[in-house]
């Protein structure tokens, strides 16, 4: 099997409790202010990324390589899948706890995400995506110096993978987002009415998720929605496996 893309997700799958309840609202109130011309994913495809595994076959060695790592390093070193898995259930145990919501607009921030606060990130518009996000809680109570997310995606540079919003290797991305439907034929205004409500009720009705090696598959794809999948593997996964995506 040979996919387009390859990545670690979380969440991917049924829903229940108060994900699944977040998620509901979120796309209701979208619907709400667009109409049709919201497209929402399904509740099952919905997932957070949390580290890309896209790879490519190596010419000269054969070995599969992390074509983003290959370009900031230089070197074609092949792709750890072993390490790779090792660092997902390390960095995921215990669980992270992440948080959707409860951020205002005028409240004092402890972090920022890609130089905007937390109230602007945590629901918007990029592209024809629409894009919920949270953060780790460790973050949100101290600041950026504690950023679970970052540091496993970071980590996976012991495997020869480069996370693929790292455009250099001092980038931060402690960012959990889950894209929750695209735009079709909508208006600018319509979408930016969207946003807004939703942030409104974001910052009034919080929501807390952990995020454990339970919560993590590989999935392979030819769509960047992740639907249809190729594949779904559950940790654990042997090497054999996932090199068998690539193939």
């Amino acid at each position: 099997m040979s996919a387009q893309l390859i990545t670690a997700v979380a969440l991917y799958g049924a829903k229940a409790g108060p994900v699944e309840r977040l998620l509901e609202t979120v796309q209701a109130i979208s619907r709400e202010k667009m109409g049709d011309g919201f497209r929402p994913y399904t509740l099952d495809q919905i997932h957070g990324t949390l580290i890309r595994l896209d790879g490519i076959t190596d010419k000269r060695s054969g070995l599969i390589v992390n074509q983003h790592y290959r370009e900031f390093a230089g070197a074609a070193a092949p792709m750890d899948h072993a390490r790779a898995l090792n660092i997902l259930a390390d960095s995921l145990t215990p669980p992270v706890a992440i948080r959707i919501g409860g951020f205002q607009r005028s409240a004092p921030a402890t972090f920022s995400s890609r130089g905007q606060r937390p109230y602007e990130r945590m629901f918007s518009v990029q592209g024809q995506a629409f894009v919920l996000m949270g953060w780790p809680v460790a973050t949100v109570i101290n600041g950026i110096s504690q950023r679970p997310l970052d540091g496993l995606r970071r980590r996976m540079n012991e495997a020869n993978i480069l996370h693929w919003y790292h455009e250099s290797w001092a980038d931060i991305d402690n960012d959990f987002h889950l894209v929750i439907g695209h735009r079709d034929r909508v208006p600018d205004h319509e979408a930016t009415e969207a946003v807004r409500a939703v942030r409104a009720y974001l910052a009034q009705h919080p929501a807390q998720i952990e995020v454990g090696v339970g919560d993590v598959a590989i999935i392979a794809s030819n769509s960047p929605s992740l639907a249809p999948a190729q594949f779904i593997g559950r940790l654990p996964l042997s090497v054999a496996e996932i090199g068998k995506l690539y193939r």
